[in-house]
This record gives structure tokens, sequence and C-alpha cells, in this order.
């Protein structure tokens, strides 16, 4: 595990960072790191469960990189600058538990298959601008929690 939380850190991730043997925890959340997530990141993805970019000053879209992370559990990326729609092959990664997306400038609609994740327990996807795809899944009732601007979805929640 490598916690790295709050120490004022500037620039873009190191690549060479993910290169690490066994990390499971990379906690980063609260520095002042900008640019995108590095493509480098596939290179855990035998190991990493928890990624935590949570309040930094990270920008571009939600990379597709981030799909072969099969064995991720935990995806923090709230609080900084990703555009764009979430990744469809998100749904791809069934050991999710939590995703927290929230304050950022994401559009377009929640992929349904992110939404249907097995162990999916809590998404957090507000202070966006997303539209829609959530619907469907509060008629589910499957315990799934949701933090969403209902007013600005089209299809509610």
């Amino acid at each position: 595990n490598l916690h790295l939380y709050q120490n004022g850190f500037v620039g873009s991730i190191p690549e060479t960072l993910f290169e690490l043997p066994n990390l499971e925890v990379l906690f980063l959340s609260s520095n002042l790191l900008t640019g995108a997530i590095p493509p480098s990141i596939t290179s855990a993805q035998q190991t990493l469960k928890s990624l935590y970019l949570s309040d930094n000053k990270l920008q571009g879209q939600i990379p597709n990189d981030l799909c072969g992370l099969y064995k991720l559990e935990d995806l923090f990326i709230d609080a900084n600058d990703f555009n764009g729609p979430l990744p469809t092959c998100l749904g791809s990664l069934s050991n999710l538990k939590r995703l927290y997306a929230f304050k950022n400038r994401l559009t377009g609609d929640v992929p349904s298959v992110l939404l249907n994740l097995p162990n999916l327990v809590e998404v957090g996807i507000e202070e966006n601008d997303i539209t829609g795809g959530v619907n469907q899944v509060c008629a589910w009732g499957r315990g799934l929690n949701i933090w969403a601007d209902c007013s600005e979805l089209e299809d509610g929640c």
C-alpha cells in the first residue's frame, strides 16, 4: 500500500509509480496533481484494488486504461477536472464496489452496464453534467446507493 495523501505534490502522476510490485492501494488524494491519468496505469492491472485520486487537478477524459484494472474495488476520482462521459468499459470491472466521480465536468448518461455490476454498492456522480441513465436502477431497488443531482437528470431518479 502506498499512502501519499495531502503531501502537496505538484505535476503529473509519475508513470513509474504503477510499476511498483504488489501495489494494491494507491492513495494520492488531496495533492496538486495535474494532467491525465497515465497509460502506464495498466502496469498495475494484476494487483491494484484501490485507486484514490480525489481532490487534485487531474483533467481530460477518464481513460479506458482504467478498465484493464480488473481487480479494482474502489475508484475515487472525485473533485478533479475530468470531462466527457463515464467510459462504458468501466462496466467490465466486476469487482468494483465504490465509484466516486462527483465534482468533475462529466457529461452524458451513466452506462447501464456500469450500474449492473454485481458488487457495486456506491456511486457518487453529483456535481457533474450527467443527464441520464440512473432511473432504471432506482426502479430495481437492489440496494445500490447513488448520489446524483436528480433535478439535472432527464429521466429523474
